[in-house]
């Protein structure tokens, strides 16, 4: 059995741990015959701990013995009832409430909100430190977000029984002031913005979706603040003013809306806030008064400036997904103005555009970058991947791992277009070729065809194990082949002469160099026939 295991790990390539395993939770174990108060305690204190599955966790914690350490010290400080910042509890709840108060019921959850921030931990500005004191908790909370809470928080038409008066004289106009503390809330959309980041993160949203939710969202919004603010608009100035709404010009009198239901007017109102915020002509704006006209030249340039951003954050979108195509474009337009200025003659252009087609394959990013951030071992199963094909053939199949990954990071990647001449019979070179992709002719001193080699495949290798030999052979791209260069210096660190590999690539060197032998002698037989 337990060769069996070991011979499946093997083929997974995978960890599998022995170790018993414990709670994750990092709590003391409760005995079997635990009351249920204390299994209830138990379960309401995991809640309140930090969560690996918190979707900013990771941002601050990065390992998971990072967030057991955390466990426990949370567990065992004296604050091991705040509720941490990153616990499922606190999931989309980072700063305060962000509701519309609709509804009163909706006032009571925001008082409990309040409480739950009193609890809750936060994390410093640099984000390396999380704190759990309570004192701590509470000062952050007061000069963060308290105030506004309160304040936003309260149903105030509980608190007087007098209800606000028209507007005239005698108005108790005062009134609007509390009325109007709810819109106070507008300070938490920053934080509206990041719960949404942070649930969408939880639920593995991309990035562009993220963005796209975000908009939708704070268009719904605009366009409802936008008829609600034409509504209210004049009835505020004829408070401030102290004239009576009726009689006066306002669209809201003069047509009547009042007689209407709620529903209809929020309706009506929100068509004339869009118009004011496009810019558009409306069937309504023929009976705006003076006031409605005001309100809408300023809803007018608070639109073009939400157009805007609008118009940059798509742009922008666009962009971030289509960057590697854009980059790409602009390499492919300074080619161009290099062929230009160097008046290069049309199969130069062909062939220049040609590399640089199969080079790239329409998109341009920063591999070495890339591979730089990357592990060697993450490095290394990528290069396996990209040389697969390679890895077929029967000169490499017998290296072990390490020693495989060694030479697939040593080869150098060159491409040849169709009909390049990689090299010429009779010329010196220190270093052979593996074909990752293509077709290659080799061609005898005298002109005869050798053979053609395909992915996989190598030659060279003669100037390896003779460097005072030169190249016995011309080879010719038959197609846009991509190669991988290996160098002498390379080889001989990677390969001693008295190794396996060494003496398989001698042997084949020896085959090639006599069956090149054997085709130049035939040529110069049957030209000696022919004279």
């Amino acid at each position: 059995m337990a060769t069996d295991l070991n011979i499946s790990r093997k083929q997974t390539n995978l960890h599998i741990c022995d170790l018993p395993k414990s709670s994750n939770s990092n709590l003391p174990k409760l005995p079997p015959n635990a009351k249920f108060y204390s299994r209830w305690r138990r379960r309401l204190q995991k809640l309140v701990l930090v969560s690996a599955r918190h979707p900013l966790t990771r941002s601050v914690l990065r390992s998971q013995a990072a967030i057991a350490f955390e466990k426990r010290r949370h567990a065992r400080s004296p604050h091991r009832w705040v509720i941490h910042p990153f616990s499922m509890l606190r999931i989309g709840k980072n700063s305060g409430p962000e509701r519309w108060n609709i509804v009163y019921p909706v006032y009571t959850l925001c008082i409990i909100d309040i409480f739950l921030n009193f609890m809750t931990g936060f994390v410093s500005s640099d984000g390396h430190e999380i704190f759990l004191d309570a004192a701590l908790v509470a000062r952050h909370y007061v000069r963060r977000y308290f105030f506004v809470d309160l304040f936003t928080s309260i149903p105030y038409t509980w608190l007087y029984p007098w209800r606000i008066l028209p507007s005239g004289p005698d108005s108790n106009s005062a009134l609007l002031i509390i009325e109007f503390l709810p819109i106070l809330k507008i300070i938490h959309m920053l934080s509206l913005r990041h719960n949404i980041q942070q649930i969408s993160e939880m639920c593995g949203i991309p990035r562009t979706k993220k963005t796209t939710i975000w908009l939708v969202i704070i268009t719904l919004l605009i366009l409802h603040w936008s008829g609600c603010i034409s509504y209210i608009f004049p009835y505020i100035v004829k408070h401030v003013k102290g004239k009576p709404m009726m009689g006066s010009d306002t669209y809201y009198i003069s047509t009547k809306l009042y007689t209407k239901p709620i529903w209809k007017i929020y309706l009506i109102f929100v068509h004339i806030g869009v118009s004011n915020l496009i810019g558009s002509s409306s069937i309504e704006f023929e009976n705006f008064g003076i006031l409605d006209r005001m309100i809408r030249c300023v809803l007018l340039l608070c639109g073009k400036g939400y157009i805007i951003y609008l118009i940059v954050t798509i742009l922008q979108l666009l962009e971030s997904s289509a960057e590697p195509e854009l980059k790409y474009q602009r390499i492919m337009h300074q080619v161009n103005e290099y062929i230009h200025q160097k008046r290069l003659p049309r199969y130069l252009k062909d062939k220049l555009t040609s590399y640089y087609e199969y080079r790239y394959q329409g998109s341009f990013f920063k591999e070495i970058i890339i591979s730089d951030t990357l592990s060697n071992h993450l490095n290394r199963e990528i290069l396996f991947h990209n040389s697969r094909r390679l890895m077929n053939n029967a000169i490499l199949r017998n290296l072990t791992h390490n020693v495989l990954g060694d030479l697939m990071s040593l080869l150098k990647p060159v491409i040849y277009l169709e009909e390049d001449v990689i090299y010429k019979a009779g010329t010196e070179s220190d270093c052979m070729y593996f074909i990752a992709s293509g077709t290659v002719v080799l061609i005898t001193f005298s002109g005869k065809e050798i053979c053609h080699l395909h992915d996989g495949d190598h030659f060279g290798e003669t100037v390896l194990i003779c460097p005072d030999r030169s190249r016995t052979e011309s080879v010719i791209a038959l197609e846009v082949c991509e190669l991988l260069r290996l160098d002498r210096r390379d080889f001989k660190c990677l390969f001693p002469p008295k190794s396996e590999f060494y003496a398989n690539m001698k042997q084949i060197a020896q085959e090639r160099l006599q069956k090149i032998k054997k085709l130049d002698e035939s040529g110069r037989f049957n030209e000696g026939e022919t004279t």
